[in-house]
């Protein structure tokens, strides 16, 4: 499977710090953002310590330094979507250790990643910080969005006109960091060339509607790096009130050996 991505994050209008942090790495095939949250720069750190705890846990993967599993996983998944897991309860465990210092008590982050393996990707995530799909035009959520907000709705309780739903928006029922141990949502995809792949902060999706976004997505005439920036400016002109952080993935045709090989199941 080709990739192509591009990714930028912007502190956006009325933030003085951007919490927001990502990773983009070809390499290992790894796609990242993590939504930090927290006073006195906590949630810089919080977001940071995410990445960098990704980021050196899938070198060592890469390296066959596997690292050892902190809690039990479901043995059905394959190796790369345990490991997955495995990476983010780290991430947690050590923000969560981080809070004993008292600048950083309660800090937390959102975490969404994808893993490409093979002709598929696994996406995991805690918190809000959403995962899209774009296929033929349509714009479909396929992470799990964990806040008080979302369960509301499930149980068809919720009103967004009413006090308790604005109240209630950016209340998160999972983030890392709040607890030792962290439940990451996890489910795969297989996308076809010409689907991309959005992951974004709430600061994208909290300013700017969904008929902008699909919009920016649908202009064949833009390059990825342009639709990214387009994404930032249309969240900028609808208020910028939180940072913004977003990650496009494009899937792009293969070539005709990789599809004979694919065909063929030849590794």
């Amino acid at each position: 499977m080709r990739l192509k991505a591009a990714g930028i994050s912007d502190v956006g209008l009325k933030r003085k710090l951007n919490e927001d942090s990502y990773i983009i790495s070809p390499d290992m095939g790894l796609y990242v953002i993590a939504d930090g949250m927290g006073g006195h720069r906590a949630g810089e750190v919080a977001s940071k310590i995410v990445v960098d705890t990704l980021t050196d846990y899938w070198i060592k993967m890469g390296k066959k330094e596997n690292p050892s599993f902190i809690d039990p996983i479901e043995k059905d998944l394959p190796d790369k979507a345990q490991h997955l897991i495995n990476s983010i309860s780290l991430a947690n465990l050590i923000i969560h250790e981080a809070q004993k210092q008292p600048q950083y008590h309660r800090m937390g982050s959102t975490v969404s990643a994808l893993l490409a393996d093979k002709n598929r990707i696994w996406l995991a995530n805690v918190g809000d910080s959403p995962v899209y799909l774009f296929s033929g035009g349509r714009l479909t959520l396929i992470s799990e969005e964990h806040s008080v907000e979302a369960e509301q709705k499930n149980m068809g309780f919720f009103d967004s006109m009413s006090l308790s739903g604005q109240m209630m928006k950016n209340v998160l029922t999972r983030a890392l960091g709040l607890n030792e141990k962290v439940v990451s949502y996890i489910t795969h995809i297989v996308p076809d060339p010409g689907d991309m792949l959005l992951i974004c902060s709430d600061g994208l999706t909290n300013y700017a509607s969904e008929e902008a976004i699909k919009a920016i997505l649908k202009d064949l005439s833009a390059s990825i790096e342009q639709k990214v920036q387009g994404l930032v400016n249309a969240a900028i002109d609808g208020g910028g009130g939180d940072n913004i952080t977003v990650i496009l993935l494009e899937i792009l045709e293969e070539g005709k050996w990789t599809r004979f090989k694919n065909k063929l199941k030849i590794e």
